[in-house]
């Protein structure tokens, strides 16, 4: 069987391309040393053909002592609604480049402002604190701006952090945002079919391919019961979550996760939608020459206009 006859045939001929170069070139070095200014030169990879393709204008700032970059369309999005984007990486990379990199297409696409956090990392650095950055972040922006008007999403560890900020804000009485994006990742255990699958799709599944979110530094002497900390199997939590877009792809590790997710959400009576990409994997819209990017950018441009106004 060749390469391409292990897809489906509404699978871009770029994805179908991309796939094993995707494997090879995200292969994550097990020394952290080595991982962080390994996965900074490969999010500037992509991050240069998404400055290419997409026009935006960038400022890097401090907001409530966290580093921001602060992204807007070329000619500017004055009255449109905010976003603060999460980047993933574990936790313990994702920086600069990458933050920059979840935000870029989505502003461009929007036409809004992306405020993309560049969060405290561990191992240096262990729950709450990447959480304590965004909510500080969070709460800077609604002194000037509409909390309704407010979306906040993101990819991969990005995505759990999203949760675990709308449920600090719901535990302290602060005004929750309009609407979230919980892309490729889940405050659930990354395990199931989708996990199990990996096996097929991925010759790194015996190594990092499909990671334990109970066992990433991050959560070092956290309680992963605490709906703080995971809130999915917290039903009386997710029922004051905002309408949230779930994205995820069926050669994604955090697949089951995302789709469970989305699950325990409307089980909690919360607007949830979820699309799935076949054939596609983590973190896919990364690539912007994929068509499937592509089409991510607009659900999820679309999403939050509808839901922000």
């Amino acid at each position: 069987m060749s390469d391409a006859d292990q897809f489906g045939p509404w699978v871009s001929d770029e994805a179908k391309a991309r796939f094993g170069a995707f494997l090879q070139e995200s292969a994550t070095p097990s020394d952290i040393a080595a991982a962080r200014p390994f996965f900074r030169d490969y999010n500037q990879r992509l991050l240069d053909k998404a400055r290419a393709k997409y026009a935006v204008e960038i400022i890097e700032r401090s907001v409530a002592g966290v580093t921001v970059y602060d992204v807007a369309p070329t000619g500017g999005a004055a009255d449109a609604p905010v976003l603060i984007c999460l980047h993933g990486g574990a936790f313990m990379w994702g920086e600069g480049p990458g933050a920059l990199l979840e935000a870029v297409p989505i502003t461009a696409v929007a036409r809004m402002r992306v405020l993309a956090v560049d969060y405290r990392l561990a191992p240096e650095h262990v729950y709450p604190a990447a959480v304590e950055d965004v909510v500080a972040v969070y709460r800077a922006v609604i002194e000037t701006a509409d909390p309704a008007k407010v979306g906040l999403y993101g990819c991969s560890a990005g995505a759990v952090l999203t949760t675990q900020a709308v449920a600090r804000l719901l535990r302290d009485g602060q005004a929750k945002p309009g609407a979230i994006g919980i892309f490729h990742g889940a405050p659930v255990p990354f395990a199931g079919d989708a996990a199990l699958a990996q096996q097929l799709f991925d010759p790194r599944a015996g190594g990092a391919a499909a990671p334990r979110i109970e066992e990433l530094p991050y959560f070092q002497g956290a309680d992963l019961a605490d709906p703080l900390v995971l809130a999915a199997e917290h039903p009386e939590l997710l029922a004051h979550f905002p309408p949230s877009l779930l994205i995820s792809a069926t050669r994604d590790f955090a697949a089951s996760a995302v789709s469970v997710m989305h699950r325990r959400l409307l089980a909690a009576g919360v607007d949830a939608r979820f699309v799935l990409f076949d054939g596609l994997w983590h973190a896919h819209h990364m690539d912007v020459d994929l068509p499937e990017s592509v089409e991510t950018y607009a659900i999820i441009a679309d999403f939050f206009r509808r839901q922000l106004g």
